[in-house]
Formats: structure tokens, sequence, C-alpha cells
């Protein structure tokens, strides 16, 4: 296998212009890879880590012999994106393939691209987002402890308002669906005592749900 020949049939692919600077895709890469390398190189990926919201893998690219000529890895958080929405698996996957050919010598015009800069910066933001998001919720936990600890035993009828109350003022949908957690007792209560009085809440809530879901207000 040729590197040079290789990564010059790359550079006269078709390549995008972002910021400035010419960057051929990762796909374009492996087609050169195979077209020159054949089937005698073999490309490998490990899942690393798929906890539910992180994924890491690394990819390999291995000689004939088996041997290990080079490895990329690559992260991606679930929902950081549209494609980490539905296909962050595939999307990390091929971020690490274009790692390992990089390594190799079989890069897009730059080893650490601006791109790759830019994604790492963003994934830093959704983290310290994830994190403002973690320690609003504790203290949205806290303070209904305390609430609960020092309100006086309350009629159905008052636990409807409270629970109405508070649904209408939610504005994130795991607030409502804390909601249901911390006052699942109060739901059933109400419903015991007066099922046309449940239904009319859980309705309300289903309502508030979609609303909140849908970004209306």
């Amino acid at each position: 296998m040729d590197i040079k020949q290789i990564q010059a049939a790359i550079n006269e692919m078709h390549s995008l212009n972002l910021r400035g600077n010419d960057y051929t895709q990762v796909q374009q890469r492996l087609e050169a890879f195979r077209k020159h390398a054949g089937t005698s190189y073999t490309l490998d990926s490990e899942i690393l880590i798929n906890d539910g919201k992180t994924i890491l893998i690394r990819a390999s690219i291995l000689d004939k012999e088996g041997r290990v000529i080079a490895t990329g890895l690559a992260e991606e958080l679930r929902g950081s994106s549209n494609v980490n929405k539905t296909s962050a698996i595939e999307n990390c996957e091929t971020s690490a393939w274009g790692r390992a050919l990089a390594n190799l010598g079989l890069h897009g015009g730059k080893m650490a691209s601006v791109e790759e800069i830019k994604i790492a910066k963003n994934k830093e933001k959704q983290i310290d987002a994830k994190a403002q998001e973690a320690k609003a919720e504790a203290e949205h936990d806290a303070a209904v402890r305390e609430e609960q600890n020092s309100a006086p035993s309350s009629s159905p009828q008052q636990l409807k308002d409270i629970i109405e109350n508070k649904i209408k003022l939610a504005a994130a949908t795991w607030q409502l669906k804390k909601i249901t957690q911390e006052h699942g007792k109060d739901f059933n209560t109400i419903k015991q005592h007066d099922a046309k009085m449940g239904a009319e809440l859980n309705a309300y809530f289903k309502t508030r749900f979609e609303q909140v879901n849908t970004g209306e207000r």
C-alpha cells in the first residue's frame, strides 16, 4: 500500500470549504483507501463506552498480518445534535475511522482541523448545560422536600390546586415528570376521592406536557 499515492488521490477529490479550509469527508477517504488498499487491510471498530449518554469508539487499521498500524478515538454525546438523536453510534464510528485514517497519514488536508476544535468546544458547552440542568433539578428537589416537610395535611381539592399550580409553572418536561414522581400518592388520593376531579387533573397534565414539549408557553 502506497500512502503517498492514496493521499494524492484524496487531494484530487472534491472537497468542502469550511471556514477557509478545504476538507475531504471521511467517506471519501475510506473510498480512496479501499480502492488502493483493497481488502488486504482491515478497518475495525470497537465500542469502549455506551452508557446511554456517552459513546466512545476506537477504530483500528490492521495490515495483512493482522498488526495494528493505526488507531483513532472518537466520542459523541447522545442527543447533542440532530444526528446524535438518532444515529450517535454511526456518527461516532465515522469520526473514529476518520481519526484512524488521519493517524495513518490519510487526512483531509488537516490533522487537527478547525472543525474538530469547534466540535470539542460545542461538547464543552453541552456538558456545561447539562451540569446547569442537574443543578437546577437538585435545587428543585430540595425545595420540594422542604415544602413537603413543612406543609400541613391538605384536602383533595387543595392537593389538586397545588398540583395544578406546579404544572402551570413548569417550564421543562423534566419538571413535569418530577411532579408525577413527587405527587404520585396525591394523584391517587384525588382520583379515589373524586374520579372526575382526578380525570380533569390528568387531562390538564397531558395538555401542559404537550405544550412544554413543543415549546408553547
